[in-house]
């Protein structure tokens, strides 16, 4: 072994044998699984292990991504999640990587109490239940500023279907209304 990169650069022989070896082993494995910078490349049950590294496990998000995609997007995003925490646009943008359209309302946009705000949740396709609802407040209070104080959640369902049923529930004094129509 002549070659300029060699991991033996004096003529010792176990030196030379060790390059051999490693030469041998290392050549044939694949780097791309390793390189977790690559997200899109990471194998899907390595994923938990980056979440917690990125420190978007529980309220961070984890928790309301359904699919890999979702989880993939919102590890690639979780260093300017982070750097943006407790601002309006860090909420919005952690409903833009889970994909859930969201708009923050605060308190001056609307004439409301000062520090006070509100969030608009367009959902498709997805039902919302009371575990869901926690899960989304637990998320907005992760994010939010800490002297702001969540008003009022809005969801506006829509579902694209043909065979449609719709049904409305009462939970704890807030009322939610379904307006169906077909296409």
């Amino acid at each position: 072994m002549s070659d300029s990169r060699s991991l033996a650069p004096i003529n010792d022989i176990n030196l030379t044998v060790f390059d051999e070896i490693c030469e041998e082993r290392f050549k044939n494995l694949d780097l791309e699984c390793v390189l977790v910078s690559i997200i899109d490349n990471v194998p899907s049950d390595a994923l938990p292990h980056l979440a917690e590294q990125y420190h978007i496990t529980g309220n961070e998000g984890w928790l309301q991504a359904l699919s890999e995609t979702e989880k993939r997007n919102l590890i690639k995003s979780a260093i300017k999640m982070h750097r943006y925490k407790g601002t309006k646009y860090a909420i919005e943008e952690i409903f833009n990587t889970l994909n859930i359209v969201g708009n923050v309302e605060e308190w001056f946009e609307y004439d409301g109490n000062p520090y006070y705000f509100k969030v608009i949740l367009q959902i498709f396709n997805r039902s919302i239940n009371e575990e869901t609802e926690n899960k989304l407040r637990a998320l907005i209070n992760e994010y939010k500023n800490e002297r702001s104080w969540l008003e009022e959640l809005q969801f506006y369902l829509t579902s694209y279907t043909k065979n449609l049923r719709s049904y409305c529930a009462v939970l704890s004094e807030e009322t939610i209304t379904v307006n169906a129509k077909e296409n």
